[in-house]
């Protein structure tokens, strides 16, 4: 009478045993039945006529978000193909694969090294190294495609907790497909900029020029504008050492005068033109140099108010450069209109990063491009 018992509890507790290691995570969580909102090349990108061109990417994912818990045995990774394309199919085609996972050196939000050998704690475990076959991805039309694409782990990586990074090396050998693959963002509302007129060149064959960073172009932030190629500082205490960022609200008039206009009435260059109405200025040190020219960075906190939600600001640089042959010894950037986007989103830990570099050495010391947005792809584990 005992002996019924006993079998039905060891079989109840193989099937139990069988389930668990057939368990199924997709990470973010939530996106098992439904598609990401965003797509990804990297890393199954191989185009016509660079068929051995080597695509890495790697993405750093916040262990809070994970859909699994610490000692949790992983076996096997999936990813699917996107469905920004419904009728669309993609072609299979082969290369070598090496995926490596281990513990990220930084939660996402710290990740601030491009570099993708820095972005380990200790060393990583290579869970495939070799040949595969990424299969043909049919038309989804309206359905969520499955996770067709398997990568079975040559050993058991077993998470132990912390920021987890997942490394993808891919070199196609035969075939050609550009093989988007399914991936969430997470983007910020920011604002934008535009190119409103040229600056003028220095004495060093340069003309500067700035870029707004976008992220940072919403009330609550703090907008950074960097411009790039002023003169040299010669020596130490040279005045080309220091930049002027101004800023203003319009670009039609100053102190009564049309704009844009020639810095010839104030002793300056006939060919540089002020841009904007100086209603803001920022001395800044110049700092970064190359081996050509100077570099300046201007940061401005934003107030988080609703009535800088859609403002529009106007940015210009003034430099000095005692070679340009006029008494005012100065030369001006181009000119930038910014308009600011939404107010800033209180902030939240991102769930990923990712970084990506096609044409890849395969070295540890290659450097990638840091996708900004909370960016990855749609990943299901065992």
């Amino acid at each position: 009478m005992i002996v019924l018992p006993s079998l039905l509890l060891r079989s109840a507790i193989a099937v139990l045993l069988a389930v668990a290691a057939r368990a199924q995570y997709v990470w973010p969580a939530g996106l098992a039945s439904s598609t990401g909102n965003a797509v990804m090349n990297a890393p199954f990108t191989s185009l016509p006529g660079h068929p051995t061109s080597t695509t890495r990417f790697m993405v750093v994912i916040n262990q809070s978000s994970l859909p699994f818990s610490i000692g949790t045995a992983l076996n096997r990774l999936s990813l699917r193909r996107d469905v920004r394309y419904p009728s669309q199919g993609y072609g299979s085609f082969t290369g070598t694969l090496n995926v490596k996972i281990g513990h990220a050196v930084n939660v996402p939000d710290q990740v601030h090294d491009v570099r993708f050998g820095r972005l380990w704690e200790g060393v990583p475990t290579t869970v495939y190294n070799g040949s595969f076959v990424v299969p043909a991805g049919g038309a989804p039309g309206a359905s969520v495609p499955p996770f067709s694409i398997v990568i079975p782990f040559l050993r058991t990586f077993t998470w132990q907790g912390g920021p987890l990074a997942i490394e993808f090396l891919w070199t196609p050998t035969s075939g050609s497909s550009t093989w988007r693959i399914d991936a969430f963002a997470v983007p910020r509302i920011n604002g934008t900029s535009r190119l409103t007129g040229p600056g003028c060149t220095g004495s060093n064959g340069f003309t500067p020029l700035q870029f707004v960073l976008p992220e940072t172009t919403m009330p609550g932030e703090t907008l950074t504008v960097q411009m790039e190629r002023s003169k040299l500082p010669p020596t130490a205490g040279a005045l080309e050492n220091l930049a002027f960022h101004v800023m203003g609200f319009q670009n039609t008039t100053y102190q009564g005068n049309a704009l844009p206009r020639s810095l010839a009435g104030v002793g300056g260059p006939a060919a540089c033109f002020l841009r904007t109405d100086v209603v803001l200025t920022y001395p800044i040190v110049v700092s970064n140099p190359s081996a050509l020219f100077a570099r300046a960075t201007s940061r401005v906190a934003l107030p988080a108010h609703p009535s800088l939600v859609g403002a529009l600001l106007y940015s210009q640089w003034l430099l000095l450069d005692t070679g340009v042959a006029a008494s005012l010894p100065i030369t001006v950037s181009d000119a930038l209109a910014i308009t600011l986007g939404q107010i800033a989103p209180t902030p939240v830990p991102h769930a990923a990063r990712t970084i990506w570099k096609y044409g890849s050495s395969g070295q540890g010391s290659d450097s990638g491009r840091m996708v900004l947005d909370d960016y990855g792809p749609v990943l299901r584990f065992n």
